[in-house]
């Protein structure tokens, strides 16, 4: 399980990687123990995780009145629910632009007419790109149940920094 990363290189301050040590690896990640080199020159292990999909997408989807779309998402690894904007893996397959619409259609039950890319950015070993996209119609649809998502609310630009995104409990 040998992957083409970039191993780095101690003598210019780095973590170099001396061998890959994959120590569990599941359709969603591989978590790795690595044998490393640290820029000291001592020799450890260093934890890391890599997602085993080729980029990621996150969108902020907008309905026809022009207020942003969020998601009341339960995360499994914080066990909190929060809003978000809308996010996912990439597929083999899809681009990035088709994999928006995917996301929207699982999460919120719609699709978007216009999607424009605002960035793309480093995110836990992935490439990510931030879209923003002009939803065809407004309200929700069925969603996908797979998703841990509770609710689905529009929020003006206004209300956005007033509104509680993530609950402490």
């Amino acid at each position: 399980m040998k992957s083409d990363i970039y191993l780095g290189d101690h003598r210019k301050g780095e973590i170099e990687i001396e061998k890959e040590n994959p120590v569990f690896s599941n359709r969603f990640m591989t978590l790795y123990d690595d044998f490393v080199i640290f820029p000291n020159v001592q020799k450890g292990t260093y934890i890391r995780e890599s997602w085993n999909a080729p980029y990621g997408v996150m969108v902020v989807p907008i309905n026809k009145d022009g207020k942003l779309m969020l998601v009341r998402n339960f995360r499994h690894h914080t066990r909190r629910w929060g809003w978000e904007i809308v996010k996912g893996f990439g597929v083999e397959g899809l681009s990035p632009i088709e994999c928006v619409n995917k996301e929207l259609e699982e999460e919120i039950g719609l699709i978007a007419e216009d999607i424009q890319i605002i960035k793309e950015f480093p995110d836990n070993g992935l490439i990510t790109s931030l879209f923003v996209a002009k939803l065809l119609k407004d309200g929700v649809e069925c969603r996908e149940y797979g998703e841990a998502i509770s609710d689905v609310k529009s929020f003006t630009k206004m209300r956005l920094p007033k509104a509680k995104l993530v609950k402490v409990s």
